[in-house]
């Protein structure tokens, strides 16, 4: 049950909506022996392995990371959520008789918020000579806020009924979005060493996703005019927004739907290229076996890529609702009863348009990836030592898209085959400063780009947890002595 508590603090994050994003898993996508885990910042990252071949076996990641809600650090402990009896900790609002676990901040700056859980399931690696190939299957839930207006935030959390904002007109202009997507891929990835002379190499590749979306969700807003005169009363004077949404829950019934699991598909790419800096001139070399492929040492490397550009087509159990300009007044909100989501949605309409037909706007839709565009820089200080400089830089395709929030990190790390320790650096959407911790003992990784979101150096605003379980087998490590000897004695001439 202790357990429970922990999980229950990434459940009550997540449906808080506005209340609640490492992000990029800085410790397993970046070094040496990142493998098949370096995909997901860069596909011709395949060559910078040390490795020839990669088994996954299990990978996760959690992130939240938001600027309006917090736990003030005197009342938080991590390890209080494993405690037998821990009851969390409450308040009351200024204004009226109600608790909350959470503060909230007063500034009048909008409110953005990032949420990503990643299954990373069974997969492989193999690099052969020129050529790697890769086989990635995950599962991810995104869950991005933009510019949500501090007074808009303030009505959501804290109800209608609070007060300091009642009898003021407020215009907010967007977009103001919400997105999210929960969605399977199944990806394939080919990299190639194009050229190689001297102490230069240029590496390209690609990766192509299939995606299986299991629900997604958006609200865009352009336009709201509106006032709150008393506790149950909204008056929106003026509001243009579309919405989409596909779930699993019969509308009609608000009960599960699980049959068809999958409610829409589509295709995601990836594609990038890399140059490394040898600290030797490049030679040909012959081998006949894939283990006995040499590691060629490097000064730095420099890639860049594209990410996550793709989306998913909704188009069962999907719902399109569009307001174009249009005013609305609704009382007794409080006293509102809705049966099922269905009369919820026909009474938006009814409310907008004076019928329940006319803000339908059709039964499909398409949600977009939290596309990025990807940039590394890796320098080989001496012998076991590196250090990692890496930008992410969300571009949202499309008003229905995941936007996802900026990152620039800086990470020096310690690396042998047994063991690695990096401490990523970042700043996240340009202001944020953390400082992680990543450990990796052989096979298994363990690491957070947030390490005071386990402990009480601030106020707690978001965390971040990650690992990788993968069997990984060495460059030029064959169990023969000789660069040639395993298995035949022949070589195959398998040119590198």
């Amino acid at each position: 049950m202790r357990l429970n508590r922990f999980i229950a603090l990434v459940l009550i994050l997540l449906l808080k909506n506005i209340s609640v994003s490492g992000q990029e898993m800085l410790g397993t996508t970046l070094g040496n022996y990142a493998g098949i885990n370096g995909l997901q910042l860069n596909p011709s990252a395949l060559h910078n392995s040390k490795t020839y071949l990669e088994i996954q076996l299990l990978g996760m990641d959690v992130f939240v990371q938001n600027n309006y809600l917090y736990m003030k650090k005197s009342e938080y402990r991590f390890t209080n959520l494993f405690k037998s009896g821990y009851q969390w900790p409450t308040h009351p609002e200024d204004y009226g008789t109600e608790v909350r676990n959470f503060y909230h901040y007063s500034s009048t700056t909008h409110k953005n918020a990032f949420v990503q859980t990643r299954v990373n399931g069974p997969g492989a690696m193999l690099i052969w000579g020129p050529h790697a190939f890769a086989l990635t299957t995950s599962v991810r839930t995104v869950v991005s806020l933009v510019n949500v207006p501090y007074d808009l935030a303030n009505f959501i959390y804290l109800g209608i009924n609070y007060k300091p904002q009642q009898n003021i007109t407020y215009n907010d202009h967007g977009p103001i979005k919400a997105t999210g997507l929960s969605w399977a891929e199944i990806g394939i990835s080919y990299s190639n060493t194009f050229y190689a002379r001297g102490f230069n190499i240029l590496s390209g590749g690609i990766s192509v996703k299939r995606l299986l979306g299991v629900g997604g969700m958006y609200i865009n807003t352009n336009q709201l005019n509106y006032n709150i005169p008393n506790d149950s009363t909204v008056d929106i004077k003026n509001m243009t927004a579309e919405m989409g949404f596909s779930l699993p829950i019969n509308y009609d019934a608000n009960t599960p739907m699980i049959s068809p699991l999958f409610k829409g598909g589509g295709f995601g790419v990836d594609a990038g290229i890399t140059y490394t800096r040898l600290t030797r001139p490049h030679q040909t070399q012959y081998f006949n076996s894939l283990c006995a492929q040499p590691y060629e040492d490097y000064l730095y490397r420099v890639g860049v890529a594209l990410i996550d550009v793709g989306g998913i087509d909704f188009s069962n159990n999907a719902v399109k609702m569009k307001i174009d300009n249009r005013p609305s007044y609704w009382e007794n909100v409080t006293g509102m009863k809705f049966g099922t989501i269905n009369q919820f949605l026909d009474t938006i309409s009814y409310k907008f348009y004076g019928n329940t037909t006319s803000a339908y706007a059709g039964n499909h839709f398409t949600l977009w990836l939290p596309s990025a565009l990807s940039a590394q820089f890796d320098y080989h200080f001496r012998e076991y030592w590196y250090v990692n400089a890496s930008l992410i830089l969300g571009f949202p395709i499309s008003k229905a898209a995941i936007s996802r929030p900026a990152e620039v990190s800086i990470a020096p790390r310690y690396e042998t085959r047994a063991f690695e320790a990096s401490m990523p650096i970042s700043f996240y959407n340009w202001q944020l400063a953390r400082m992680g911790l990543a450990i990796r003992y052989y096979w298994l990784t363990v690491g957070t780009d947030k390490l005071g979101g386990f402990f009480h150096f601030s106020d707690l605003t978001g965390f971040d947890f990650y690992f990788s379980l993968k069997l990984f087998f060495n460059k030029g490590n064959c169990h023969e002595k000789g660069p040639v000897h395993c298995g035949s004695t022949e070589p195959k001439k398998i040119r590198y």
